[in-house]
């Protein structure tokens, strides 16, 4: 069953209660058997967002506990699995650690990257770019000499992928259905440069965002009433599906105001980027959010499900010219240039050139 069946109207408030309150709770169940599709779309349409519930296998305090001790190891550790631009003696670019040091030198964010390969099977003489050779990088893990559960901890992942991975290709099959939009599912065959992230963000001084974004990034560190933020406002691209575990701090534009966003346990949120809004000819709104620096360690995981590197992005639903299409055909090269401005942890300006 759907656990809160969507509607049109929202609960009355008194001025104090969060409207975030009512966004939809699905049952995995319901995903799987279509049932849930028309209040996916309904949901997406007024919230941009909604939750997924009683995902089978799915022990979010498990993937939190791995997600920490990796992230508990000494930094030194650490960086032997970071990619190229914080350990010039890897070659891996993209999937591995990567961080931002704090003014006084200590990481204060950290990430680490993970995409659907194991092993490359393609050389660079047979794409046709090197952006598209490195979409197709194996995962870096931490070794068993380094980290004594690294295999619990690899193992964990790489299940907590595949069940992100088979999730957003059933929700992505029932909003192409819900619209009547064949050629959407279709634009996500590959998905080479789907990531799985596990981030830890540690509290920070305000000098210390200007490491992370410098202030011709366009991204603004402070919230209208002075708190610091630990992610800026911002939309993401595609479609996200996004783990807090019992974490605060998230917070989503809702009808022009920030809202906190509720933190479910258990529970794996789906939010819409801006190319969906634009391929759905706005019919799907993207979802707006930021972060609030909580003043103490915060965990969370999102999984970017992306398009295919040549899955074309200049038509919408209707056929008319996307936004991005004007510039950008397929997603690949959009991606690349996405990718350079928002991964700093991770990439210098032309890790993907």
């Amino acid at each position: 069953m759907v656990l809160m069946t969507h509607t049109t109207t929202e609960a009355p408030c008194n001025g104090n209660c969060n409207p975030l309150n009512n966004v939809p709770k699905f049952n995995y169940r319901d995903i799987l058997d279509g049932s849930a599709r028309e209040d996916i779309v309904q949901a997406m349409q007024q919230y941009a967002f909604f939750y997924i519930v009683n995902i089978p296998g799915f022990d979010a305090q498990a993937e939190f506990e791995a997600i920490k001790a990796f992230f508990g190891l000494p930094q030194v550790i650490k960086e032997r699995c970071a990619t190229i631009k914080h350990n010039p003696n890897n070659s891996n670019v993209l999937r591995g650690y990567g961080f931002t040091k704090s003014v006084a030198g200590q990481p204060i964010e950290e990430v680490f990257n993970m995409g659907q390969y194991e092993d490359r099977k393609i050389s660079l003489s047979d794409v046709e770019s090197n952006a598209e050779f490195i979409s197709r990088e194996p995962n870096k893990w931490p070794g068993e000499e380094d980290f004594n559960t690294s295999k619990d901890f690899r193992a964990s992942l790489q299940n907590g992928f595949q069940m992100r991975m088979g999730l957003s290709r059933k929700l992505v099959e029932e909003i192409g259905r819900g619209l009547q939009y064949k050629e959407f599912v279709e634009m996500f065959t590959k998905s080479e440069f789907t990531s799985f992230y596990l981030k830890k963000y540690t509290a920070r001084k305000e000098k210390d965002n200007v490491n992370i974004y410098t202030a011709d990034s366009g991204y603004s560190m402070k919230a209208e009433d002075g708190r610091d933020l630990s992610v800026p406002s911002h939309i993401d691209t595609t479609i996200t599906l996004l783990t807090t575990y019992a974490n605060g701090g998230l917070q989503a534009l809702y009808k022009d105001e920030w809202h906190d966003v509720p933190s479910v346990m258990g529970s794996i949120m789906l939010m819409s980027g801006s190319l969906i809004e634009e391929l759905s000819d706005g019919k799907l709104p993207s979802l707006r959010h930021r972060v609030i620096d909580i003043k103490s360690d915060r965990y969370s995981t999102p999984f970017f499900f992306n398009p295919s590197y040549h899955a074309k992005i200049c038509e919408s639903l209707s056929g008319k010219c996307t936004e991005t299409g004007k510039e950008w055909q397929t997603f690949g090269p959009w991606q690349v240039k996405q990718l350079h401005r928002d991964e700093p942890l991770l990439l210098t300006p032309t890790s993907l050139n």
